[in-house]
């Protein structure tokens, strides 16, 4: 695929035949009506490397065999134009239209994910991700896929379940249990958001660092975890890093008559090392424990409805943008962290550094 990636390559300034100027890869995706929590997920994905190179090179999934039967293989199809689409140096104009790609999700989501309606980023990712693997496994989704050596980490889950008040907890249900779980995301809690106020009586905006919400992976913090029948104390282990780690930051709570919005600003570094979450054991699996911010997905504007502008970082121009619909603007890195910020996409170091595969 040499040929390909030179074709594709990081040319930075394009020319559009209408005459506009574009950095490659950074182009605007049309809001056909409220797709722009997907246009968010897509744009992202399709600046990840490995699915990027991956994509680029149609002949890696042309020939996939899947089901009879199985509506799945437009997804990877349109999903690989989208790619080429976007990374293409001579484009007829400066922005794109994923619409092919969108009827592509209608149709395989059976229409639970539509551009007719705004929908919620992280459930629409959660589902492409696992999706696009099960189309290019060919439905053998034990096999191993660009998605999951991209993506996916694993944990170790030490769940103990409290004894009753009164209760000394002996009997063997009361045994911590350990279960392996892989992760393609890692969901980050916000605290209750109380508003204080300040001399002028202005309602202040609470602000937590990362780091305080990456605490619940440390093996050491216990998360209470409430059932009908049972509250259970748990642990979180992380014994296998990503090459890209996701983390996505709940802001939205449900219940029966509306949607609240945690307004919290959550202040996170550009890059950081994950070193501190994990066992020595774990860390010294590998060449570097640092990861480096490619994508922040925000969410602006009230629970029901709002935009989800996304801050991109294009390492050939070293510089950030910020995305909304056909609107790109360049940004200073420090107007990144002042976002509310929902989806995150970090690169591990050493992995862009070398741009091969490693642990």
């Amino acid at each position: 695929s040499s040929g390909i990636n030179a074709e594709y390559g990081n040319q930075k300034v394009c020319k559009a035949l209408d005459g506009t100027s574009y950095y490659q890869g950074i182009q605007g995706l049309n809001n056909i009506k409220a797709n722009d929590y997907m246009n968010v997920i897509l744009i992202s994905l399709c600046h990840v490397m490995p699915i990027r190179e991956y994509f680029l090179e149609e002949s890696n999934y042309s020939n996939t065999k899947l089901p009879h039967g199985s509506i799945m293989f437009p997804l990877i199809q349109r999903f690989g134009d989208l790619v080429r689409k976007l990374w293409n140096p001579r484009n007829f104009r400066s922005h794109i239209s994923p619409h092919e790609m969108l009827q592509a999700v209608v149709l395989c989501s059976k229409k639970r994910f539509q551009f007719t309606e705004q929908g919620d980023p992280v459930p629409f990712l959660s589902w492409l991700l696992n999706s696009l693997h099960y189309t290019l496994t060919g439905g053998k989704i034990k096999k191993r896929s660009v998605v999951f050596d991209t993506f996916q980490g694993e944990m170790l889950i030490h769940s103990r379940k409290v004894p009753p008040p009164g209760e000394r907890g002996t009997g063997e249900e009361f045994k911590t249990v350990t279960t392996k779980s892989p992760f393609l995301h890692l969901m980050l809690e916000l605290p209750a958001a109380p508003l204080f106020s300040d001399d002028s009586d202005n309602n202040i905006i609470p602000q937590v660092p990362i780091y305080k919400l990456l605490e619940k992976y440390n093996n050491l913090t216990e998360i209470e975890h409430k059932t009908y029948e049972a509250t259970y104390l748990r642990r979180f282990e992380i014994t296998k890093l990503p090459r890209y780690l996701i983390l996505s930051i709940k802001r939205f709570t449900e219940n029966r008559f509306f949607v609240e919005k945690n307004q919290t600003i959550v202040n996170f570094p550009i890059s950081f090392d994950m070193a501190e979450f994990i066992e020595t054991k774990v860390s010294d699996k590998y060449k570097s424990t640092e990861y480096n911010l490619l994508s922040n997905i925000c969410h602006d504007g009230p629970a029901k409805g709002g935009t989800y502008p996304t801050h991109l970082h294009l390492a050939s121009a070293n510089q950030w943008f910020e995305l909304q619909d056909l609107h790109v603007t360049k940004l200073q890195p420090q107007m990144i962290t002042l976002s509310e910020s929902y989806i995150q996409i970090y690169e591990r170091a050493d992995f862009s550094v070398d741009n091969k595969m490693s642990t």
